[in-house]
Order: structure tokens, then sequence, then C-alpha cells
């Protein structure tokens, strides 16, 4: 069984920004390439493989060829086959390791050859020169954002807001031409992400509702149900990943996925305010014999009641979506949703062959801080020297940490305790201490890049309202300034 297109997207961006991670960090020129002659010769490589077929795996190929040679490197080309490929997994006996084998020599390329065996040229690869984004146009404007380290995040909404008031969606092509593959892949994304939500609720209660799409492969060629069973939200709503911090609004037909890939800015804030105000989205719903299908919706956030599902509940959950989906489209392959904004941006990424740096990566340059040994010995010596009394580590993974300390022994192995307190260094947290003899005046330490500020009885008073639990038995009456650590911070 293969996949659909945007599965595909998201395994090439994966293997793209793999190989440039590896690339660069193998201090090389050159960077090998496998390409297979035919099926026969993948499946003997890839004898599981469930998701992809050879036709696939080229495509993918060329994609890292491409990418690489925007990045500056050569690309050799060893074309395996499924012949020589026999003879030598017989000649090593059970339990060969292909990733051992070593090609044939004569199939090794470089070169003009390697990028002929892989359908590429060099003057396809070389790219057009960029256009200044100079003056006062709402294409430059973007551009300038897409370009500038201090830009102000919030700026491109405002941006996206005066494209779509006007039906500007032809500034992009502008934008494209101003910018390096990777800028405008950025911007774009961002663009397409504050275009594909819609306002709902009252006036002081108003939320941001977004497009996701739920794709599907579906399998043989027959023409499905054109209308979706009437059970189906009701069915995805029982089991979607987070019930408590969401509900949906699906649209009531199959998109077909190249429908997707051509849907302008416009297109998208049309969708999602159809879907708002219970209107038929303005997308063409996929003929019945399309087996690449994605069920559009809107998922429209609430307010948590409950908590979020454990990992194992969460995958059950993602499990049932899945087969629910395939059932619904009469049979496939279903993948996971995603937002139709992150779709859209795998399936350009994949287009353009670009590597993913994916959500929540830390900025360039940016290092997490070392181990501090030494103040992590002070803090745990701390925690022991109050005697008796209770700790609080708020902000660490997980939500809170709470610790009882009787005659200087912590409940928890020093290890585990070293542990949870660098986490908190590491991620940002406060530590809480109390202790059970005289007043139960209790101090705090504000723990964060690798270091430990004592905060005022004020901000501990402040700090707890904020972040401790309000059941925790061991909330002082009152607090006072934290005392300074015993330790030396340049040792």
């Amino acid at each position: 069984m293969s996949s659909s297109e945007i599965e595909k997207a998201e395994a090439i961006v994966a293997a793209v920004t793999a190989t440039l991670d590896l690339a660069h960090g193998a201090d090389r020129d050159e960077v090998p390439v496998n390409l297979y002659a035919d099926e026969e010769a993948f499946r003997l490589a890839h004898p599981v493989a469930a998701r992809i077929d050879n036709g696939d795996h080229a495509r993918m190929a060329r994609a890292i060829a491409r990418a690489l040679h925007r990045h500056g490197f050569d690309v050799a080309v060893h074309v395996l086959r499924a012949a020589p490929m026999r003879a030598w997994m017989a000649a090593q006996g059970e339990g060969a390791d292909f990733a051992a084998y070593p090609g044939e020599p004569a199939d090794a390329l470089s070169g003009d050859a390697a990028l002929r065996a892989l359908g590429l040229r060099a003057a396809d690869l070389r790219e057009a020169p960029r256009k200044p984004s100079t003056g006062r146009t709402l294409a430059a404007r973007i551009a300038r954002w897409a370009t500038d380290p201090e830009a102000d995040e919030d700026q491109i909404d405002l941006l996206t807001e005066e494209l779509l008031s006007q039906r500007l969606d032809g500034a992009l092509g502008v934008v494209e031409s101003m910018l390096e593959p990777q800028d405008y892949a950025y911007a774009r994304r961002a663009i397409e992400f504050s275009a594909a939500t819609h306002v709902v609720g009252e006036a002081g209660e108003e939320r941001l509702a977004a497009l996701f799409v739920s794709p599907v492969l579906r399998s043989g060629d027959a023409p499905r149900d054109p209308a979706i069973p009437a059970t189906l939200q009701a069915a995805l709503t029982e089991v979607a990943i987070d019930p408590a911090f969401s509900r949906m609004i699906l649209a009531p037909f199959w998109i077909a996925t190249s429908a997707i890939a051509r849907l302008r800015p416009s297109d998208l804030r049309e969708a999602a305010e159809a879907l708002v105000n219970g209107q038929e989205p303005p997308i063409p719903p996929a003929p019945a014999q399309e087996r690449d299908v994605c069920l559009l919706g809107l998922t429209v956030p609430v307010d948590p009641e409950g908590e979020w599902p454990d990992e194992e509940e969460t995958a059950a959950r993602l499990d049932r979506w899945e087969a629910i989906m395939a059932e619904a489209a009469g049979g496939g392959q279903a993948s996971a949703p995603l937002p139709l904004a992150r779709a859209l941006d795998l399936l350009r990424r994949a287009r353009l062959a670009l590597p993913d740096e994916g959500p929540g990566d830390e900025e360039e340059g940016e290092e997490e801080p070392e181990v501090n040994e030494v103040l992590l010995a002070a803090l745990a010596a701390h925690l022991a020297g109050i005697g008796t009394g209770s700790a609080l580590i708020a902000g660490a993974e997980g939500g809170v940490v709470a610790l009882s300390i009787a005659d200087g022994a912590v409940d928890m192995e020093l290890e585990d305790l070293v542990g949870v307190l660098n986490e908190a260094l590491v991620e940002g947290g406060i530590l809480f201490v109390v202790p059970a003899t005289g007043a139960a005046r209790g101090h705090a330490y504000v723990l964060e890049r690798g270091e430990a500020e004592g905060v005022s009885a004020a901000d501990a008073a402040a700090l707890f309202a904020e972040e401790a639990p309000a059941d925790w038995a061991a909330a002082p009456a009152a607090w006072e300034d934290a005392p300074p650590l015993d330790y030396d911070p340049g040792a």
C-alpha cells in the first residue's frame, strides 16, 4: 500500500532534512545517493517497505540531490541492480546485512552522469537571480519581513489581512521572485497559517479556529460513495486526539489533495469562514474515482475541561481516527490529521527540495546551557540543610514535583533529584522551599538558563500564587527573602 501525496511530501522533507544534517556533519564535498534500477532491486534492499515504492524512492533521491546542490555539495549516485545484489547476498550467506553491500564499481556515477541518472541536469538546478525587495508594495514588505531576523512575528498577520482584504493573492508570485526558496517557504507558510483561520465566539470569548485536513489514499480504483456517512462527525469527535480542548466542524465532502495544492490564501480564509457559518466551503468535492483525498475540517478551541490524554490513549485514539477515515473513504490508508497550512507547507517544501526546520526548533546559534554540577550540588545541599520540611519544583516537565524532607533526607533518590533540578534549570522553573520549623516562612529561587536566582518575599508570594497547586498542603503563611546559595558561581 502506498501513501497519500501529503505523506509522501512529509517523507521527502524528512529525508532532505536528515541528509543535509549528515552532509554538513561529515565535512565532505561529495555525498552519495543510492538509486535502484527497478522495483525488484528496491524490494531486495527494503523488503518490508509498505508506504513507499521504487518510484517514490527515486523522487526522494532527486529531491535530495537538488537540496545538496543548493547547499554546495556534489552528488554521487550508485545505481543498484537486482542480479548483482542477489549474488552478493547469496555469497554472504544467511543474515547478510544489505547496508554493507558495496555495489558494482561500474555503477558508481559522479558529476553530470550522476545527475542524468537521477533525471536532472546541472542547468535545471541553477536558480534565477532574486529581485531586491525594495519599495512599499505589499510584496516587498512581505519579502522584507521574511528576511528580517528582528521582524515582529505578529506583523505577518497584518500583512496577511491586507493581502486578503485586497485579494492580492497574485502578490505571492512577486514575493517568490524576491526571495531564496527557504525564505519564500517560510513567508508562505506564515501567511497560510494566518489565512486558514477564522474568528469564532462571542465578543470577549473570541478564538481562532483553524482548518485541518485528514489525508486518505483510497485502495483500488472503484468509485467511492459520494456521500459521507452522517455518523462520521460524531465518531471522529468521540476519538479526537484532544476532545476536551477542541471541537470539530467537518466539510460535507472529500476534497482532492491535488486541489489542496492549488489553494490560495483567499481560498483558505473563505473555506474557514464558510465552515464557521455552517456553509459549504468553496472547494470543489473530489470526483468519486479520486484516490488521493482529504477530509476538510475546522478545529475550534474550547476552554479546557479535564486533563490531556496520556501518550498511550492518544495513540489509540489516533489509530481509531485513521480506521474511521479509511472506512468512510471506502477503504485505504489514512494518515494523521494535520493543519491545512502545514500540509501546504510540506507539499511546497517537497517540490522545492527544502529541509524542514520543524516546529519549536531553537533559534540558530542558541545552545542549551551546560550542566552546572556545582550549582546542582548546592541546591541539593540546601534542601537537605533545612532539616525537615517540604519543597516544590514548579515548571519542570509534567507540571510540579513535590518533595518531603525529614532530618535532612529528601524522599527522592539523589540521582533523580539532580535530574529534576537540572531539567528545571534548563527548561525554566521555580523552587519553593518551606521549612517545617518555626513560623514556616518559606523562600523561593527562580531556575532559568542554568542559573538559580533567589527572589524577595513579595516575589515569592506572587510566584507561588501563580505557579503552585492550590491544594499544596505545605503552603506557608508568609515568605522571606531567599538566602544565598552556598556555592561559587565561578567554580
